[in-house]
């Protein structure tokens, strides 16, 4: 779906520029005829701007839907990651379970730290762990 999302996108945007180009070349050039200079301008505007416009939003929409996807993979990991560390994480953790950027790790740990109210750990290397509050859990879902 994202292939066939992405190729009518590109389509459209070809289409589109295409249209457009014709739509300035047509009122630059001073050879053609009134009616069929205004003619054309006027389908080139008609065509190029929707499809235009219709494909940047096919684009911008996959792009959209694609980062709340890794959103939610992220949020999944998270959530895993309090479960088996019984609350406690580590950016580092963290970084290698989503296969992310360390300092993207620590920014969403820290975000998810006000959301939260977890504290702060330092341990005797200087890493920083986070303690989110688990009461809430039942302990069977800690366990797992």
């Amino acid at each position: 779906m994202h292939f066939l999302k992405l190729s009518g996108a590109g389509f459209l945007l070809l289409v589109g520029f295409w249209c457009l180009g014709r739509t300035v070349e047509t009122g630059l050039n001073q050879h053609p005829g009134l009616v069929d200079r205004r003619e054309t301008m006027t389908a080139g505007l008609l065509l190029g701007l929707p499809a235009t416009a219709l494909g940047s939003w096919l684009i911008w929409h996959d792009r959209q839907q694609q980062q709340r996807q890794q959103a939610q993979q992220l949020r999944a990991v998270f959530f895993d990651l309090v479960k088996a560390g019984r609350g406690q994480v580590t950016p580092l953790r963290l970084a290698m379970a989503a296969q992310i950027d360390g300092d993207l790790a620590k920014a969403y740990l820290n975000d998810r730290s006000v959301e939260y109210d977890a504290t702060f750990q330092v341990d005797d290397d200087g890493t920083i762990i986070y303690c989110f509050p688990t009461v809430g859990l039942p302990m069977g879902e800690l366990a797992s």
